[in-house]
């Protein structure tokens, strides 16, 4: 364990000095012996994993059980305990089901089947960026751009049709994402969620449905190889994980190369954005909510032994700046030859959408830059209004200009 002064209140607030960068705590516990405990709401202590190589070996390990059900399982707010009411999806889950989950719906989430739909996304972003130009300024690049962007490309792919419904799922998902909803909120919220995506199976399994992805879940369902509530509640999962971190990494990444001029201006020189997103996915990794799990028999990790039954979280925004896994972590450097972060998961718990989410971030940030190239803030970076009370790092609105 870690000599720090005393157990730490998790989760650990951004300096909103610095809310581009991890709070600096956590590189103390990346430099310090073993692991360090913190206390979450419930008074249990679980051991914080913020180093690169622990949290890979830790996704990468059996023992380490995402079974909200075990012991010592530590959920660090009431929405997170709230999103594990109802029938689990697969990702919640530590079985076969889950792998046979996974397994089925990687074949439609292929690299080569998401390269697919870029035209699809590119026409999303282009509509977008015409509706900016022709309003305004300044405008509001979250609310303009980068929302409704990422909720067309994922609700394309779900056959979620209406601007009203998807601002309505949004908000129930932003209610999920609190850390501060109440408890009655957050469960109202998820069974309403439950509720709407137990009627796209329905349409899907009458024929009225819209959706590849629907129809493929329909499938399985009369197969007998899922249950109706599976199917809804996978659903839920690829709307809830497919649109709010995109969004919230286009509004972060914009920020950050504002924040890095000598960088803006290498990105608007580059032919393929493709590396420089990568590098922009580690430094700004926005899920500042860590993985929980639980230890299901004894593990050494990080030179700590975590005992059967103690929680365990997994901080992916601190691993992402690990200084032994990144030379120069706190800079952003856009020639920064690409290698694996853990923005979008690893493993056998990377993102289920890793693909698609790349040709988003690329179409979205190649397509701004280029046709606003003279994109710049509307107010001081420091004025900025960063959110300090979610599970991701995100903007109330990011006001822009040209």
């Amino acid at each position: 364990m870690t000599e720090l002064d005393e157990t730490l209140r998790y989760p650990i607030p951004r300096d909103p000095r610095c809310p581009l960068d991890p709070p600096g705590v956590y590189e103390r516990m990346q430099k310090a012996d073993g692991l360090t405990r913190v206390r979450i709401r419930d008074g249990s202590e679980p051991w914080l994993v913020t180093r690169f190589d622990d949290v890979v070996q830790a996704m990468g390990d059996a023992r380490l059980s995402g079974d909200h059900r075990l012991p010592g399982f530590p959920l660090a707010s009431a929405s997170s305990a709230a999103r594990l009411e109802g029938t689990l999806p697969y990702a919640f889950r530590e079985d076969d089901m889950h792998r046979a989950q996974r397994a089925m719906l990687m074949r439609e989430f292929t690299p080569k089947k998401m390269e697919e739909l870029r035209p699809r996304v590119q026409r999303f972003a282009d509509d977008a960026i015409d509706a900016m130009l022709a309003g305004p300024r300044p405008v509001d690049l979250v609310s303009a751009f980068a929302l409704p962007f990422a909720i067309h490309v994922i609700c394309e792919l779900l056959g979620v049709d209406g601007d009203e419904e998807r601002e309505h799922l949004h908000g129930l998902c932003r209610a999920m994402g609190s850390r501060t909803t109440p408890p009655e909120e957050a469960s109202r919220a998820n069974a309403a969620l439950q509720e709407y995506f137990q009627g796209l199976v329905e349409a899907g399994l009458d024929g009225s449905g819209k959706s590849l992805v629907v129809d493929l879940l329909a499938e399985r369902i009369r197969a007998g190889e899922l249950t109706r509530d599976d199917a809804a509640g996978t659903i839920q999962m690829i709307f809830h994980a497919g649109h709010g971190p995109t969004a919230y990494m286009i509004a972060v990444g914009t920020v950050a190369l504002f924040a890095h001029p000598e960088q803006l201006a290498a990105f608007r020189d580059l032919d393929d954005v493709a590396p420089a997103v990568v590098e922009l996915l580690r430094y700004t990794t926005v899920s500042q909510a860590a993985m929980p799990r639980a230890a299901t028999e004894d593990v050494e990790l990080g030179g700590t032994v975590i005992r059967a039954g103690e929680g365990v979280l997994l901080q992916m925004d601190a691993a992402d700046r690990d200084p032994s896994a990144f030379p120069e972590p706190d800079r952003l450097d856009l020639s920064r030859p690409p290698t694996r972060n853990v923005a979008l998961g690893h493993g056998l718990h990377q993102c289920l959408g890793r693909a698609l989410t790349y040709v988003e971030l690329q179409v979205a940030f190649g397509t701004l830059f280029r046709r606003i190239p003279g994109l710049r803030p509307a107010i001081p970076l420091e004025e900025m209004p960063f959110k300090d009370n979610e599970h991701l790092v995100g903007l109330y609105n990011l006001p822009v200009t040209w």
